[in-house]
């Protein structure tokens, strides 16, 4: 019962949708009560043609609950129901009059027909199968329509003003709950398309914007956030820095551990990298090895950072697996002067980078 309630939590929410199986069962048992029922109806009121020919139709869609939900059989299932209703609606309202309110249940096969389109296997179906069942059923709501308003039901000495009226009101109602159960039904399931959307939409960017080893920021998104840095400095609002960092040796990190441990030591820097900055400040993966800090301080402060990133990787021992060796990074950092450009600060911290490299490297630079 409690999962059961988690998973309408979860539809109702969007982010569950309804099965095809879900659908046809509720349907086809939903379809067997209104059929028993009119069995039982059509016996009390002395009606045994149409009596006998719902206890066949019951057993019909019984066979549906049983065997053909099984197999999975969901085609068979919408064109036979969207026939029977046609024929039942169609008979009833030839055999006992218009105002037994039978074919209110054609309406409503519209709706349902476009929403049950979408079980169909084949694409081209979706718009085809329920397209040419409204034109089917407009075309026999129509002719029903005029035959009735000048040919007498078959049936006339069943003819009860108290049966016409108690089956009026029952379809009536059936036919409003099938409008509002698949209206609820298409709303909740443009919801979770909403939230597919959405979702889809995040992953999208997710992979615009990030490297997908790192999860760093991409020089695409860096070149983004270095634009509005230098917008806020032109306007005096802050200043900022650049920190250009390149792990030494990481060729022969690569020859001697494996590209995998080249990965994991990549990753491990970059989190190492984005524990030592704040939110505000950006972290991108700049190339294959090397990473770019833009960080919005003065350049004491940015040193200051670099030095203790710098520490603490040269620290760690244990970077993959039970396999533990040393790595050091270099870095190099640059601060926004006045009247400076993107390209020139870029240049200036990688130029301070490969100062370190040549002295040694392990080092800061600015």
């Amino acid at each position: 019962m409690e999962q059961l309630y988690h998973a309408v939590r979860q539809i109702f929410s969007g982010m569950r949708t309804i099965s095809s199986n879900a659908k046809y069962v509720v349907i086809c048992f939903g379809v067997v009560l209104v059929h028993f029922h009119f069995t039982i109806a059509f016996a009390i009121c002395g009606i045994m043609p149409l009596c006998w020919y719902n206890v066949f139709i019951t057993l019909f869609y019984l066979y549906h609950c049983f065997v053909s939900l099984r197999k999975k059989q969901y085609g068979f299932i919408y064109i036979s129901s969207v026939i029977e209703i046609l024929f039942h609606s169609c008979a009833a309202s030839i055999l006992l009059g218009w105002d037994w309110g039978f074919m209110l249940y054609t309406i409503a096969l519209v709706p349902v027909s476009f929403y049950l389109s979408y079980t169909m296997k084949n694409r081209l179906r979706n718009i085809g199968m329920p397209i040419l069942t409204s034109v089917i059923v407009t075309v026999c709501y129509m002719v029903m329509l005029a035959v009735s308003s000048k040919v007498p039901p078959i049936f006339a000495q069943y003819n009860n003003a108290r049966a016409a009226s108690y089956f009026y009101y029952f379809n009536t109602m059936v036919a409003f709950v099938m409008l509002f159960l698949f209206s609820i039904l298409f709303s909740l399931e443009i919801r979770y398309m909403q939230k597919r959307l959405e979702q889809e939409n995040s992953e999208l960017e997710e992979i615009a914007r990030f490297d997908p080893l790192t999860h760093l920021l991409n020089r695409r998104s860096m070149h983004d956030e270095l634009h509005r840095a230098m917008h806020a400095a032109g306007k005096g609002q802050e200043t900022f820095c650049l920190i250009m960092t390149d792990i030494d040796d990481f060729k022969k990190i690569n020859d001697t551990y494996g590209h995998d441990c080249g990965d994991e030591v990549l990753v491990t820097i970059a989190n190492i990298i984005s524990g030592n900055v704040r939110e505000n400040d950006a972290v991108c993966r700049w190339g294959g090895e090397e990473m770019l800090i833009l960080i919005r301080t003065d350049e004491e402060m940015a040193v200051r950072v670099a030095e203790r990133i710098r520490r603490e990787i040269a620290a760690r021992r244990g970077w993959y697996k039970d396999t533990k060796f040393i790595v050091t990074v270099t870095l190099g950092v640059a601060t926004y002067k006045d009247g400076t450009n993107i390209r020139a600060l870029i240049e200036q911290a990688d130029k301070n980078l490969y100062k370190g490299k040549n002295n040694g490297k392990n080092q800061v630079v600015y």
